[in-house]
């Protein structure tokens, strides 16, 4: 399955929707204020299913991702 992704233009925070295929939306992708890039992921039911966190203090930049908090 091919994804895309397309950012909102007048957002305060990082916010995109993730379509397939067929040009419908199966993710939403929220930024939060927070210490660092903070990316909250939703499903079409608009149930949180994983959190995309920068590590902060580190010379280079990195991320984990945690899916269902875990």
């Amino acid at each position: 399955m091919r994804l895309l992704f397309r950012q909102r233009i007048f957002s305060w925070l990082d916010s995109y929707d993730i379509y397939d295929e067929n040009n419908c939306v199966v993710y939403r992708v929220e930024g939060k204020l927070s210490f660092g890039h903070c990316l909250y992921i939703y499903d079409n039911n608009h149930e949180h299913i994983g959190t995309i966190k920068e590590e902060v203090l580190r010379l280079l930049p990195r991320f984990r991702m945690y899916i269902n908090d875990q």
